[in-house]
């Protein structure tokens, strides 16, 4: 085999190999944002979670912040291809790829495309707290406590 057919070759399998690992990080990113049946997740009682905390729940991969009078709940997936955040003393940071979002989720630098999302809580009837995965709110909006 000659050098210049060899080259050519070489070329064309690193071009297949690149080009599928393209197609499948896309339709990976297309999988993840198909819905399924809605989720509502119980995360128990207000005071199973410590004032001005960011907590950690595993299960739906979400942080709880709790102050004296509110509680929020934001993704803890990276929105740029769903690694799992960490805290920081400045927001959070994708362990990744290094993005690195502030404490109300924005993005502040790295390759995430958008900010994370913030999710819609309630009060069940037997009292404990529910966050709605389905349903997305501003970092501003919080779920009052009752007096």
């Amino acid at each position: 085999m000659q050098r210049r057919n060899f080259i050519r070759r070489l070329a064309g399998m690193i071009a297949s190999v690149a080009g599928a690992i393209a197609g499948i990080t896309y339709l990976g990113q297309f999988a993840q944002k198909q819905k399924g049946p809605s989720k509502k997740i119980k995360i128990g009682k207000v005071q199973d979670y410590p004032v001005d905390t960011y907590s950690y729940l595993e299960d739906p991969k979400i942080f709880i912040y709790r102050d004296h009078e509110a509680m929020k709940a934001v993704s803890a997936v990276c929105t740029h291809l769903g690694c799992t955040i960490k805290e920081t003393s400045e927001g959070f940071e994708c362990p990744c790829h290094g993005s690195c979002y502030s404490k109300d989720g924005k993005v502040i630098s790295g390759p995430a495309p958008v900010s994370l999302p913030w999710y819609k809580m309630e009060k069940a009837p037997d009292g404990n707290i529910l966050v709605n995965l389905d349903v997305t709110t501003d970092a501003t909006e919080k779920f009052f406590l009752e007096a």
